[in-house]
C-alpha cells in the first residue's frame, strides 16, 4: 500500500478544521444577526420615538385654530431619508415629518410598539408611541433594506475577522508542528548517516514526549538486532573453532594413511580417518540445524502430529547404528498428539537418541517413551511427555542445567562431543513452549531427558 505523507495529512487536517470552524462561525453570525437585527433596530427606533414625544411641549395646541399646525417644509428635490418620523394628532392629522417622508402613516393602525409595514411599495420597520391622552402619536421608521444592508455589513466584518483569525491560527499550528517534527527529521538523517551494524540506542532528548514510546520500540528492536548479530558472531567463531580441530585431525590421518607402507597400519589410519569424517559430518549437520532454527526467516509451521509415529520413524534410522555399535534401542510409546513443526521435532528426536547412543557403552540400553502424563489424564488439556533414557555414565547434578548451553561439554566423559546437540533440543523445546527436565537414567545410572509439551484441547484433536 502506498504510504501517505504526514505533512499532507497535516495540511488537510488544518484546512478541514479551518473550513469547519469558518462554517460554524458563519452559521453563528448569521443566526445571531438574524435574531438580533430586529430587536437592535427596534430599540433604536423606540428611543428616537420616545425622545421626540417627550420633547413636544405639554401645552401645545394642535386644533388648527389657536396657531397653525406644525409642519416641516419640504425642500425642493428632497430625497426620502432611510430613517423617517411622523407626528400625528388624533390619528388623522400629520403635524410634522422628516423631509421626503410619506404623508401616509408609517403604522396605519396606529398600534403602539414595533411592526413591519408596507408603505408606498416599500417595506419599513416602524415603532409607534402615543402620549398619555392618546391624541399625539409619534411614528419612527427605518427602511427594511437599510436594516438588511447593515446586517450584511456586520456579517461581512465578522466573517472577515473570523477568517483572518482562523488563517493565522492555521499558520501558527503549521509552524508549531513543523518545529515539533524537526527533531524527527534530524533523527532520520542521523540514522541514514550511521555506519553498518551500528545499533546504539536512538536519543530521546529533543523528541516530543508523544514520540517516546515509538522510539523506545525502535531501540528495543535495535537491542534485539544487536544481540542477534552478536550471537551470530559468537556462533561463527565457535563453529570455526569446533571445525578446526576435526579438520586438522582429518588431514593428519589422511597423511598417515598415505605414508603408511604396512597394509595393517594403512587400515588403522583409514578407520581413524572414517571416524573423524563421521564426526565432521555430524558436526556439520548440527551446525546447519542450528543455523536453520536460529535464522527465524519464516514463521514456524505448526501442525497436529502423533508423537508416537514420529518417534517410531526416527528410531528406524538408528536401528543400523545400534546394531553396529552393540547398543539396544527400546520403544515404549503411546499415541499422543502435539502441535509442532515436524522437521524440528525430528531434529530434537535425532539429537536426543544420538546423544544417548554415543554416551552409552557397548551392551548398553536406550529407552524412548512418550504419551500423556498420567497425573493429567483427567485434565481438560493433558500434557504430552517425551523421554529418552540411557544407562551410560550420566551427568553430575551440578552440570545438568549447563549441558543445554551451546558448545558445553561435561569434563571427564570418555566420549568427546560437539556440545551442540542438547542446545538444539533446548532451543526447539523453547520454540514449542515445552519444558525440558533431567533425571537419573535406567537402573539408577545414566541420564534421562524429559520434554513436556503443552496439550491440545480435546475439541481441536477431534477436528
Amino acid at each position: 500500500m502506498k504510504s501517505r505523507s504526514f505533512n499532507a495529512q497535516l495540511i488537510l487536517v488544518i484546512v478541514g478544521v479551518i473550513a469547519l470552524c469558518w462554517t460554524v462561525v458563519l452559521v453563528i453570525v448569521l443566526t445571531q444577526l438574524s435574531l438580533n437585527r430586529t430587536s437592535t433596530w427596534d430599540e433604536k427606533l423606540a428611543a428616537i420615538a420616545t425622545q421626540l414625544l417627550v420633547t413636544i411641549p405639554a401645552d401645545s395646541h394642535f386644533d388648527g385654530r389657536a396657531r397653525p399646525g406644525l409642519q416641516l417644509r419640504d425642500s425642493p428635490g428632497a430625497e426620502r431619508a432611510p430613517l423617517a418620523f411622523q407626528i400625528w394628532v388624533d390619528r388623522s392629522r400629520l403635524v410634522a415629518r422628516t423631509p421626503g417622508a410619506s404623508e401616509f402613516p408609517l403604522q396605519p393602525d396606529f398600534s403602539e410598539g414595533s411592526a413591519s409595514t408596507l408603505v408606498e411599495g416599500e417595506k419599513w420597520r416602524v415603532y409607534s408611541v402615543s402620549d398619555s391622552t392618546g391624541r399625539v402619536t409619534v411614528q419612527v421608521g427605518n427602511l427594511q433594506s437599510v436594516v438588511d444592508a447593515d446586517m450584511r455589513h456586520e456579517a461581512a466584518h465578522a466573517l472577515i475577522l473570523a477568517t483572518v483569525l482562523l488563517v493565522v491560527a492555521g499558520f501558527v499550528m503549521w509552524f508549531v508542528t513543523l518545529g515539533a517534527l524537526r527533531p524527527v527529521r534530524a533523527l532520520g538523517l542521523a540514522m541514514r548517516r550511521r555506519r553498518s551494524f551500528d545499533f546504539t540506542a536512538l536519543p530521546l532528548d529533543r523528541l516530543p514526549r508523544e514520540l517516546h514510546p515509538l522510539v523506545d520500540s525502535f531501540n528495543h528492536v535495535l537491542r534485539q538486532l544487536d544481540e542477534a548479530i552478536e550471537g551470530e558472531r559468537r556462533f561463527i567463531g565457535d563453529a570455526a573453532h569446533e571445525l578446526r580441530t576435526p579438520l586438522s585431525a582429518l588431514q593428519a590421518q589422511a597423511e598417515i594413511a598415505l605414508r603408511a607402507t604396512d597394509p595393517q597400519d594403512k587400515e588403522v589410519a583409514l578407520k581413524k580417518l572414517l571416524v573423524v569424517a563421521m564426526r565432521i559430518t555430524r558436526l556439520s549437520e548440527q551446525l546447519l540445524d542450528m543455523a536453520r532454527i536460529n535464522a527465524g526467516a519464516k514463521a514456524p509451521l505448526r501442525t497436529q502430529a502423533d508423537l508416537s509415529k514420529l518417534v517410531q520413524h526416527v528410531a528406524q534410522e538408528f536401528e543400523m547404528y545400534a546394531s553396529q555399535h552393540q547398543r539396544s534401542l527400546f520403544l515404549d510409546v503411546l499415541p499422543c498428539t502435539i502441535q509442532c513443526d515436524i522437521d524440528e521435532i525430528g531434529i530434537l528426536l535425532r539429537n536426543l537418541i544420538h546423544n544417548a547412543m554415543r554416551y552409552t557403552a557397548e551392551g548398553g540400553n536406550v529407552l524412548v517413551r512418550c504419551g500423556y502424563q498420567s497425573h493429567a489424564q483427567a485434565a481438560a488439556v493433558p500434557s504430552v511427555y517425551l523421554e529418552v533414557v540411557d544407562d551410560g555414565p550420566g551427568v553430575p547434578d551440578a552440570e545438568r542445567e549447563a549441558i543445554f548451553k551451546r558448545f558445553h561439554r561435561v569434563a571427564g566423559t570418555p566420549v568427546r562431543g560437539s556440545g551442540i546437540g542438547l542446545s538444539l533440543v533446548a532451543g526447539i523445546a523453547e520454540s514449542h513452549n515445552a519444558n525440558v527436565e533431567t533425571d537419573t537414567g535406567l537402573d539408577g545410572r545414566g541420564l534421562m531427558v524429559r520434554v513436556v509439551f503443552p496439550g491440545i484441547p480435546l475439541l481441536r484433536r477431534l477436528d
